[in-house]
């Protein structure tokens, strides 16, 4: 199910907007100062994550989100907010869960390089990030171990493929992938994987097939998070100055010096560091077929990355299923995509 618009009608006593989302998938947010552009995307978060109270403490009168399916979703505030749900002619009492349920939205604040840890105290986000990618990979690798090792004394009859050789240009391209993003378990024999992997044969032994049928249990178990990954790596690696990330089970984000030296990923530029959040956060946080918002997506970066993350976003957002909105000040984010943009006027 996804978004077709948000409306709010007295925000701050006296502004009413309306924005349509974009069927491109990308909605670029702007106005002047002072109209409300940031708070409005906020509202949004704060709406479908429960967050109800601090939704409530905001002046406005009718928060409406319209669904592609007919529905409206309506937050009035009277005496007491009331939330219902607009469905064919009914009208349903919601829950902060029910809410949730509908929609996921995955929100990246102007302060988003550092995240509430608990109350009151503050951490890196990208640390607790790369720590979170860490913690991922060994759960990755220890399942794909636990495939490997409990696959050995499968039948053969298991392991039999209508078509070995198919088969074996999906494992490999799979297991490539794997490999690069760093997920290949120590355990798989490396120069085993390499010789199935390169070298395709023209009779099938009894043990090609079985190391086939047990790679491509493997490669199954690997391939959502190799996929995210290599996309990352494949979009934030060219952009970097003379370093290069990489990811794996020890330090989660591993940033190398063209000349070998490895850094803390805390030492990458400002802009790098923006841009590999915003990056992360849609590669592994945000919900497939959820929305992502994102309040001033050019801070730190350079003029030539502002101008180029529109099509960036667009192309994630087709291959992830999400619908993004940027709110922005910066005419060098919109760059020549107008026709994505939605003006919050007086």
């Amino acid at each position: 199910m996804k978004l077709n618009w948000i409306k709010v009608d007295g925000l701050f006593t006296r502004f009413n907007h309306m924005i349509e989302l974009k069927e491109d998938g990308l909605t670029i947010v702007h106005s002047p100062n002072g109209l409300g552009k940031s708070t409005l995307v906020k509202m949004v978060c704060l709406a479908f994550n429960g967050e109800w109270e601090e939704l409530d403490a905001i002046p406005f009168r009718r928060l409406e989100f319209g669904f592609d399916e007919g529905m409206v979703l309506v937050f009035l505030k009277d005496e007491v907010m009331e939330v219902t749900l607009l469905d064919s002619g009914n009208i349903i009492p919601m829950t902060k869960d029910e809410v949730g349920d509908l929609h996921s939205v995955y929100y990246l604040g102007p302060q988003r390089l550092f995240i509430e840890e608990s109350e009151g105290r503050y951490v890196s986000a990208l640390d607790a990030n790369s720590q979170r990618i860490a913690e991922t990979y060994k759960e990755f690798i220890s399942m794909a171990e636990t495939i490997w090792v409990g696959s050995e004394d499968d039948e053969l009859g298991d392991a039999s493929f209508p078509d070995p050789h198919s088969k074996l240009h999906e494992v490999r391209a799979r297991m490539t992938m794997a490999r690069e993003a760093g997920l290949i378990p120590e355990m798989i024999d490396d120069s085993l994987v390499g010789e199935l992997l390169d070298n395709e044969p023209t009779q099938w032994s009894e043990k090609q097939l079985k190391d086939l049928y047990r790679l491509s249990k493997v490669a199954d178990a690997l391939y959502p998070l190799a996929e995210s990954a290599a996309a990352l790596l494949d979009i934030i690696n060219p952009m970097l100055f003379r370093k290069t990330l990489s990811l794996d089970s020890h330090e989660g984000f591993k940033v190398t010096l063209d000349e070998g030296k490895v850094i803390k990923v805390s030492k990458l530029s400002s802009g790098e560091k923006q841009l590999l959040l915003l990056l992360y956060a849609m590669m592994f946080e945000a919900t497939p077929g959820g929305l992502v918002i994102i309040d001033e997506p050019e801070i730190s970066l350079h003029i030539t990355w502002q101008q180029c993350i529109a099509s960036l976003f667009l192309s994630i957002g087709r291959a992830r299923d999400l619908q993004i909105i940027m709110a922005t000040h910066s005419p060098q984010v919109v760059h020549d995509r107008w026709d994505l943009t939605v003006e919050l006027v007086v």
